[in-house]
């Protein structure tokens, strides 16, 4: 593994991980670490040409997080590669790592249900991330024989439950809940159920204010 590393302000410093964070290369990050944790005030650790964590790596990184956080110092994590965040998701580790990152939309299928579990700061740019999984979502559910039929919300194959849940998320830009609203009337069909689950009081007014008091689970 090979980190770059490089200060981009006074109180930031950005560290670049290529290749395997693995047993054997975990201590040189968490030397890399340990040489800014007094210096800056955010770490951020690029994981774009991150190729492979084990488990090893991942604790570096939380007990790297909890020394951090006790000295004042943000570490956020970014550009996570699919492979690498399939790793934090079955580890449990993905909202315990980078609900401080930038938005980001985690997707779990479970029977008849698929919940989306919104992370970070929402804001009007994001809605497309949200719109291209539902529209995926609702893909998979349609007669695949009959793909001609999407424009004309065609029953699905079976009941689907489709939830938002929001407990990870930290904030909501007031323009958000009207383009939400729009987007989960054009990616509905017959057969689907919408659930927003686990939103905060301020995020819930937002959203009823929008007409989706009905979609608000208590």
């Amino acid at each position: 593994m090979i980190i770059e590393q490089e200060k981009v302000d006074k109180n930031t410093a950005v560290l670049t991980l290529s290749g395997r964070l693995d047993t054997a290369n975990a201590p040189l990050l968490e030397r890399k670490i340990k040489q800014w944790d007094k210096e800056v005030t955010e770490l951020i650790l690029d994981f774009a040409e991150l190729t492979y964590i084990s488990s090893m790596g991942l604790r570096v990184l939380l007990q790297a997080k909890k020394t951090l956080h006790a000295e004042g110092c943000k570490m956020i994590i970014k550009n996570m590669p699919d492979t690498v965040r399939e790793v934090f998701e079955m580890t449990g580790f993905l909202n315990l790592m980078v609900h401080e990152e930038k938005f980001v939309v985690v997707r779990k299928e479970e029977q008849e249900t698929i919940v989306l579990s919104l992370n970070g700061q929402m804001e009007l740019e994001h809605i497309p991330m949200l719109s291209k999984e539902l529209f995926e979502i609702r893909k998979q559910s349609l007669p695949k024989e009959s793909p001609e039929l999407l424009e004309h919300g065609p029953k699905a194959a079976g009941p689907v439950t489709v939830v938002l849940d929001m407990e990870k998320l930290t904030h909501i830009s007031s323009n958000v809940p009207k383009h939400l609203s729009q987007t989960i009337t054009d990616t509905k069909w017959e057969g689907r159920t919408f659930k927003i689950r686990n939103a905060s009081r301020e995020i819930r007014a937002l959203l009823e204010s929008e007409g989706m008091k009905k979609l608000l689970e208590a």
